[in-house]
C-alpha cells in the first residue's frame, strides 16, 4: 500500500473506531441520566453503524490532508533520491539483521551436509546453492536459499521417481520439526526461527551428460492437476549461478526492484526480474550509471518494454519463454504500472518515496 493510501486507511480505520465508541458510550450516557438499563435490545446498532460511517469519511478525508500537509512539509527540505535508495537497500540487506544471517546460513549448512551425507551414492556433485541468495539479490523482506540437488543419470529410472523420492525422504527426515511442500519444480522446507520463516528449496535434477563439466540438468515439473502428467524442464546451474557476476549495479537495482515488486503486489518473477534488470544495464542497452536512481528508472522502462512482447528468453534455457506463466491481464497491469510510476517519478522526482 502506497503511503497516500495508507493515509488515508488510517484516517478511515480511526474515524470510523472513534465515533463507533462514542456513539455507544453517548447511549450509554442517555441511558444512564433516565435510568435506563443499557442492553442489547435497547441499543441503536444503526445509528452507531450511520454515525462511524460518517467519521470514517471525515477521517479519510483528515488522513487525506495530512499526507498533503507531510508532502507540503518536505518540499521544503533538500531531497535525494539515490540517498533514498540507499536507504532502502540498507534496509533490505541481509546484513541488517546479522542474528538473522547468522541463522540462515547455519540451516544452510546443516542442510546441505545432511543432504550430501543422505543421497552420496546417487550425487553426481555435491549439493549447490543457488537463486538469489547465492547471486547476492536477495532481499530480506522476501529471502530464501536455493539447494540444488544434482543426481546421476543412473540414480533414477525417471524423473518423477527422483523429485517424490526427495520428497519422501525430506518428509521423514524433517517432517516434525520443519514444514515440508510439493512444489513446481522444487520441494520447499521450511523451518521456523523466531516466528519468522527460514525456507528452502531443494531443486532435485538429473545430470543430462557429465554434469561437473556441463552443468545441465533435468528437472522433474510436477503436473497442477491429477488428470495432467509431468513433465521435465532443462536448466543449465552455471548460467543461473552466473548471472549477476560481476555485476554489482545490476544486483543493487535487481535488489530494488524485487523490494518494489513486493511493497506493490506486482505478479511478476524474480527470474524475470533479473534477466530483464541485467539486460537493461548491459552495454548494448542502457549501461549502468552511477545513480541508483537512473538505473532503477532505465530497468523499469526495459521491464515495462519487455513484458508487452510475447517471449522472454530464459538464458538457462533457450526452449523456455519466461513470459508464458504471465496472463495477457497480468503483463498489461504491470507495465501499465510501471510506465505510471516512472512518469510521475520523471515529473516528480520526490514521488521514488511513494512507491517503496
Amino acid at each position: 500500500m502506497r503511503r497516500k493510501e495508507k493515509y488515508i486507511a488510517n484516517g478511515a480505520v480511526i474515524g470510523f473506531v472513534g465515533i463507533a465508541a462514542g456513539d455507544i458510550i453517548f447511549q450509554w450516557f442517555k441511558h444512564w441520566q433516565r435510568g435506563m438499563p443499557f442492553t442489547w435490545n435497547s441499543y441503536n446498532g444503526k445509528q452507531t453503524l450511520k454515525h462511524a460511517l460518517i467519521g470514517s469519511a471525515v477521517g479519510a478525508g483528515i488522513g487525506y490532508l495530512a499526507y498533503e500537509s507531510k508532502l507540503s512539509d518536505e518540499s521544503n527540505h533538500p531531497f535525494n533520491s539515490d540517498e533514498h535508495l540507499r536507504k532502502v537497500l540498507s534496509e533490505e540487506n541481509l546484513k541488517s539483521d546479522p542474528v538473522l544471517l547468522k541463522k540462515y546460513l547455519s540451516y544452510k549448512s546443516e542442510v546441505k551436509k545432511w543432504l550430501r551425507e543422505k543421497f552420496a551414492q546417487k550425487l553426481a556433485y555435491q549439493p549447490e546453492d543457488a537463486g538469489s541468495f547465492f547471486k547476492r539479490t536477495a532481499i530480506i523482506s522476501n529471502c530464501d536459499l536455493d539447494i540444488i540437488l544434482p543426481f546421476k543419470r543412473s540414480s533414477y529410472t525417471t524423473l518423477e521417481q527422483m523429485y517424490y523420492d526427495v520428497h519422501e525422504v525430506l518428509q521423514r527426515n524433517f517432517g516434525n520439526q520443519a514444514v515440508v511442500s510439493k512444489q513446481t519444480k522444487a520441494i520447499g522446507l521450511t523451518f521456523e526461527h523466531n516466528g519468522l520463516p527460514i525456507h528452502f528449496d531443494i531443486v532435485p535434477g538429473r545430470e543430462i551428460n557429465d554434469y561437473k563439466n556441463t552443468k545441465d540438468l533435468n528437472l522433474y515439473v510436477r503436473r497442477d492437476w491429477a488428470w495432467q502428467r509431468g513433465s521435465s524442464f532443462k536448466t543449465n546451474v552455471s548460467l543461473q549461478q552466473r548471472a549477476t557476476t560481476n555485476l554489482p549495479a545490476a544486483r543493487r537495482t535487481i535488489k530494488l526492484m524485487k523490494s518494489y515488486r513486493d511493497k506493490n503486489d506486482l505478479p511478476i518473477s524474480s527470474v524475470l526480474l533479473e534477466q530483464c534488470v541485467c539486460d537493461a544495464l548491459s552495454n548494448h542497452k542502457y549501461g549502468t550509471r552511477f545513480s541508483d536512481t537512473e538505473n532503477l528508472l532505465n530497468s523499469m522502462i526495459h521491464v515495462a518494454r519487455k513484458i508487452k512482447q510475447e517471449n522472454i528468453i530464459d538464458v538457462a534455457n533457450t526452449n523456455n519463454n519466461l513470459l508464458n506463466k504471465m496472463s495477457e491481464s497480468d503483463k498489461t497491469f504491470v507495465a501499465t504500472f510501471l510506465e505510471t510510476d516512472i512518469q510521475r517519478i520523471e515529473t516528480n522526482p520526490r514521488y521514488i518515496k511513494e512507491i517503496f
